[in-house]
């Protein structure tokens, strides 16, 4: 017999056993990039209310359990639903959320639920489809830093030549605002707007353009990342971080409507690109792998990223519920 609970310092010593499982599966079957807080960090996070967790008991021992927060006034983001062993997974599972359904009702009317499916949770797919959740395709896509043959192709290629008026700068202060603009309008009807509702509203990609290029989100690469410039006026952008363990990653890309169709974004992810490399090769940072993550739906995108050398590593459902 199950029942779900919300987590509670009696359970604290038996929890951990459910929790160390899911840390040491974190990376193969739930494709995590980084390794998760460690047991006693996420205690200290639950604590502080900024992480919230539902368990799954069987006997009153904790098996499973399902980790989301709130923070962010405007989304609940569900982190993982993990359960262990496979004997009735998937009703252990419909328990958890469900319960999680229960707790977020009120909050929901007002919240969008963003939830990314990685890993074995793509299995649970048809089951939250259920309650009207919408899914977005989405790909993470890798660039081979430590292929000769790819850095090589990519440096022959004339990619500084854009169009009269066009010119490529790094990243400086002095274009915060206007990136946060730019980024505003260039994803606030994106389906990306669907599940991060920040994007939705200048003062939400203000939040964006801070987090990244303060280095919340990781370690932020001015050098490498790259502004294009339309007449001195920021048309688009492709940022880089180093996002942990050796990850680079290209958080944000993106073009303004009034300059797309010109193929403008491969120059700039390819010059991008370059100097993540050499910042690689130079010492500075030590990378293993440079990813992005793409909607597959977009083919426009996946063939840009094809075009430059990416090649597709994994994918998964960024699931989302509208609020209300």
């Amino acid at each position: 017999m199950y029942e779900t609970t919300i987590l509670e310092e009696k359970y604290f010593r038996v929890f951990q056993g459910a929790y160390n499982d899911f840390r040491l599966r974190a990376r193969t079957d739930y494709k995590f990039e980084i390794d998760p807080l460690t047991y006693d960090d996420f205690i200290e996070s639950y604590k502080k209310n900024l992480i919230k967790c539902i368990v799954l008991l069987e006997d009153s021992i904790p098996t499973g359990f399902l980790a989301y927060t709130t923070v962010p006034n405007d989304v609940i983001e569900l982190f993982v639903i993990h359960c262990l062993g496979i004997e009735d997974i998937m009703e252990k599972r419909m328990r958890l959320f469900d319960k999680f359904m229960e707790l977020t009702r009120a909050q929901r009317k007002h919240c969008v639920v963003s939830y990314a499916m990685l890993g074995v949770q793509e299995t649970f797919k048809k089951d939250i489809a259920s309650y009207n959740f919408n899914f977005i395709d989405t790909g993470v896509v890798v660039f081979d830093i430590k292929n000769k043959q790819s850095i090589k192709d990519l440096s022959q290629n004339n990619f500084l030549s854009l169009p009269i008026g066009y010119k490529l700068a790094p990243y400086r202060e002095i274009y915060f605002e206007e990136l946060a603009e730019v980024i505003y309008n260039s994803f606030k009807n994106s389906s990306d707007s669907c599940f991060d509702v920040r994007f939705s509203s200048i003062e939400g990609c203000r939040d964006i353009t801070h987090k990244i290029t303060t280095s919340i989100y990781g370690r932020f690469l001015p050098q490498a990342s790259k502004i294009l410039l339309y007449e001195n006026r920021l048309a688009g952008f492709c940022l880089a971080n180093v996002t942990g363990d050796g990850i680079a990653n290209l958080p944000l890309i993106g073009i303004l409507e009034e300059h797309r169709g010109q193929k403008l974004s491969t120059p700039m992810v390819k010059a991008a690109v370059l100097d993540v490399v050499k910042l690689h090769q130079g010492g500075i940072i030590e990378l293993n792998e440079l990813n992005a993550s793409v909607d597959l739906n977009l083919q426009s995108a996946v063939k840009m990223y094809e075009s430059v050398g990416f090649i597709q590593s994994y994918r998964y459902s960024q699931a989302y519920l509208p609020r209300g």
